[in-house]
């Protein structure tokens, strides 16, 4: 009980300074004013009265010291106290501060968003209760990263057998057009699903009611629930939505429900109907693809309930042994996103990766802060004589390099925040992942960034102090003089060198990023974007036989309705968005002057490299696009299905020598013998559209296009031309049109191009910044380290450079003396990087020869900023007058 309330003392005198400080001053000087009086009395002057009350309670300070180590915490106090001289030295240090803090937020900044990121998919959970004991129920073969989802039969086997594992529900995904009144159609996801699902999850409707067993029964009036974010978004908030008839791919559903806000179970689902699937219908691993799941039992675990999960399989499997599948019963946690363990093991070694990074930043850093301590050995001594310890020391220093890495995280957070959100923002537009990951700043991120803090403060800190008070007090003593026994040593020049190396290996590939958007944004997109609304349309997965039958006709109503709307020019048919065709390698005939593929890919080492993307198009598309024809002519009827293809103005100026490329024959390269012995003729000649390459691999974009008819395509993009700008709400009426045709029609991705490619330029543009924010920090440590060397050097040889110019030496000469191994220096990691640099151009197939101009002008830019780095130490060294280095080593 002594001792806690010692410690609560303690505390609170911590907490109380100030007042204990006050309190204790008045108890003092009370105590010294009883001493004087007494003293007085005895016939002393007031002034040796007072200096003998002094002498008799030995010195205020003295008494001050051993109240506060009695009465604080004295460790914390130092701490207290040196954070605060550490901030002091950030502003008598700006330099160092702002490179030092810009490198430190930029690489805390990368390593939080990639640990969240991957946190995020690798250690997710069902934000419900027990979410953690949902499971998923596979069927695995030699891949266990492919499921076997034909298991209907199974399914109904396991319902009713598994003990451990309770709810045992299944769902598929399907794609319905959504039509109800006043809504313009659109296809929307839908998950079928067992109503017992909803058990798993516990979580009660905002309104109406989830589905229920008896929604299973075939006689059950079709119902379907809707997710909060469809009920705001789609129905408008109606609060009467509930009762409502909607339409899904033409099957009426009465709205039965509506669940709470962030409830999109199984995956991303908004929309929910009953999954009715007879297993009599189909033989044993047929039928449609389902997914199995369900929760574990209370008290079981995830090994017991993969014992049961096998017993039961097994024995449905000697019940029917006809089927012959030699799959394997597996249990896995139904949030594990990646099954791969050796994934799973590159992404766990990613997170490390990133942290190696901080690590690598702050031993760039020490180099700086080293140089910096070595500034203040005088001060170190005259401490060190006085009594400090070294264990003192190197606390200070740690404290003072902790309040520059905290300075750097709080930054770094705050820009791993602003990615995150991004990303986030991303995935929500796309729904592209599942509802349970999240990309937001979680407190194991922030504690992951605050450990990255304290490790570089480590690093920082003490290290380049462990080097530093390394030597004796008399050592140091000479550095108040200005005679240095200190040197920079092999590593710390070999980080000085690896410092340029990464600066020129990443400026290229930097400035390569730029250019291309910079290109993007100059170039424009080629063709009028803004008076362009696309859309694909296609049947659903589930169409019928009859259905796929009408889609020439279906395509051909559509196209003709669309023609018709007010304000409309033309309307094409294309298989893909400009710009976003898949490659095909082709040779040319015999006779052809084509370019080697070492004229346009240099390096690569492949023989006849041509591989154009490869389109098709309608006859009007070109029309459609505002595509001009340069040579040649444009498609006719009699193209569709013949051997003559139009290329781009790209093609001919990548792959060939002729000047003019009418007439010329190529075919595909294929396993095929059909295929590969069909010849197709060049008949005409396309300006660029997009004129700019989506694809930064490449410097061009080559493309093939041949003519399509109506019909040819199952899911084609449909392109409606206006003669201005388009207007928005033609969106819906495209998809109103669709429906209109045929509810069995689905459009997707419906929208005017121009939104398209800005969002395409948004995301190019945030690379290059990211890109650059990279760069830039690594730049900067370059252009620091590089002037801590030169710092260093001539403070290290100030005698020599002194005497050298008395004696008549030439400036040059001694600049080139004394900094002939900081050159070496730069000159050797301008090599390394440069290799590096030029091993990426070859890794994305643009070849040496591309990366060649970058390279030197990289070259030429890391030797500017060197000269820069060194302009301020050689200056000093030059001013140094021989009498002055003399007296200082005397």
């Amino acid at each position: 009980m002594r001792t806690l309330r010692a410690w609560w003392s303690r505390i609170a005198g911590f907490v109380r300074h100030k007042a204990g400080e006050r309190d204790f001053a008045d108890e003092l000087e009370s105590h010294i004013n009883l001493h004087v009086d007494d003293n007085i009395r005895a016939g002393m002057t007031p002034d040796e009265a007072r200096r003998q009350a002094l002498a008799r309670l030995g010195g205020v300070t003295g008494a001050s010291e051993a109240h506060r180590d009695r009465r604080g915490l004295p460790g914390l106090d130092a701490f207290v106290v040196d954070l605060k001289l550490g901030g002091r030295m950030l502003v008598k240090y700006p330099g160092l501060t702002m490179v030092a803090g810009f490198a430190m937020a930029v690489a805390i900044g990368v390593g939080a968003t990639a640990f969240e990121a991957i946190s995020a998919i690798l250690d997710p959970t069902l934000p419900f209760a027990g979410g953690d004991r949902v499971v998923e129920l596979e069927f695995v073969g030699a891949d266990p990263s492919s499921a076997e989802q034909q298991v209907i039969h199974d399914f109904a086997a396991l319902r009713g057998a598994l003990t451990t594992v309770e709810h045992v529900s299944a769902y598929r995904t399907a794609q319905h057009n959504l039509i109800a009144e006043g809504i313009a159609p659109e296809p929307v996801v839908v998950a079928e699903i067992t109503p017992t699902a909803f058990a798993i999850t516990d979580t009660p409707a905002l309104r109406g009611r989830y589905l229920m067993p008896s929604d299973e029964a075939d006689d059950a009036s079709p119902a379907v629930v809707i997710g909060y974010q469809a009920w705001q978004v789609r129905f408008g908030g109606d609060p009467d939505v509930v009762g409502r008839t909607v339409r899904l791919s033409g099957v009426p559903r009465t709205v039965v429900g509506v669940m709470p806000e962030g409830f999109k179970f199984p995956i991303d689902h908004q929309f929910w109907i009953p999954l009715r699937v007879d297993p009599l219908q189909f033989p044993r691993w047929e039928g449609p693809s389902i997914s199995m799941f369900g929760r574990l039992a209370p008290n079981v675990t995830m090994a017991q309930a993969q014992a049961e999960f096998a017993a039961v399989a097994q024995r449905t499997a000697v019940a029917h042994p006809e089927s012959g599948q030699p799959l394997r019963p597996v249990i896995t946690p139904y949030t594990q996103v990646i099954e791969d363990p050796f994934v799973q093991w590159l992404m766990r070694a990613g997170q490390l990766f990133v942290g190696v990074l901080t690590v690598v930043v702050a031993i760039n850093l020490a180099i700086l802060v080293y140089a910096r301590t070595v500034t203040r050995l005088g001060e170190i001594a005259v401490r060190t004589a006085l009594g400090a310890s070294r264990r003192r020391i190197l606390a200070q220093l740690f404290s003072e390099a902790l309040v520059l890495t905290l300075m750097g995280a709080v930054a770094g957070l705050g820009l791993a925040r602003y990615a995150l959100g991004r990303i986030q923002a991303l995935n929500d537009a796309d729904g592209g992942l599942a509802f349970w990951i999240t990309f937001d700043l979680s407190p194991a991120a922030i504690m992951f960034a605050l450990g990255l803090a304290a490790m570089s403060a480590f690093i920082m800190g003490v290290l380049p102090g462990l080097k530093a008070t390394r030597v004796g007090v008399t050592t140091h003593l000479h550095e108040l003089h200005g005679r240095s026994g200190t040197r920079l040593g092999a590593t710390w020049t070999m980080l000085i060198v690896a410092q340029v190396a990464v600066a020129v290996a990443a400026l290229p590939p930097a400035v390569f990023i730029a250019s291309r958007v910079i290109r993007m944004e100059l170039a424009g997109a080629g063709f009028p974007v803004e008076s362009i609304v696309a859309g694909y349309v296609g049947l659903s997965p589930d169409a019928s036989p009859a259905d796929r039958d009408r889609l020439a006709v279906q395509q051909r109503e559509l196209l003709t309705r669309l023609a018709a709307e007010p304000g409309v020019t033309s309307v094409g048919l294309s298989s893909n968005m400009p710009g976003f065709a898949s490659t095909r390698r082709i040779r040319f005939a015999d006779g052809v002057r084509a370019r080697t593929s070492t004229d346009y890919i240099p390096d690569v080492g492949i023989t006849d490299a041509f591989l154009p993307s490869m389109t098709r198009v309608g006859v009007d598309a070109f029309d459609t696009f505002g595509a001009e024809i340069e040579a040649g002519r444009r498609f006719a009827a009699a193209d569709v299905g013949a051997t003559n293809v139009i290329v781009n103005r790209s093609f001919a100026d990548t792959y060939l020598l002729e000047a003019n490329p009418l007439g010329l024959m190529f075919r595909y390269e294929s396993k095929d013998p059909k295929t590969a012995a069909v010849w197709y003729q060049i008949v005409g000649v396309v300006r660029d559209f997009p004129a700019f390459p989506l694809n930064f691999q490449r410097e061009s974009e080559p493309t093939i296009y041949h003519a399509i008819a109506i019909g040819d395509v199952a899911r084609p993009l449909v392109s409606v031309r206006f003669a201005g700008a388009a207007p928005p709400a033609f969106i819906n009426r495209f998809r109103s049109v669709v429906a209109e045709v045929d509810p069995a029609l689905q459009a997707t991705d419906v929208g005017v191009m121009v939104d398209l490619y800005k969002t395409l330029r948004a995301a190019l543009r945030s690379l290059a910044w990211a890109a650059a924010l990279v760069t830039t920090s690594v730049l900067l440590l370059s252009a620091a380290g590089i002037y801590a060397l030169m710092s260093f050097t001539v403070a290290q040889r100030r005698r020599e450079i002194g005497i050298r110019m008395a004696l008549g030496a030439p400036p040059q000469r001694v600049v080139r003396s004394v900094f002939g191994r900081a050159a070496w220096q730069v000159s050797a990691g301008v090599a390394v990087g440069s290799l590096l640099s030029a091993g990426f151009f070859v890794a994305i197939g643009l070849g040496v020869a591309a990366a060649i101009p970058l390279l030197l002008t990289v070259a030429a830019l890391m030797a500017l900023v060197a000269l820069l780095a060194t302009l301020g130490p050689t200056r000093r060294g030059l001013r140094i007058q021989a009498i002055e280095a003399l007296r200082a080593e005397g």
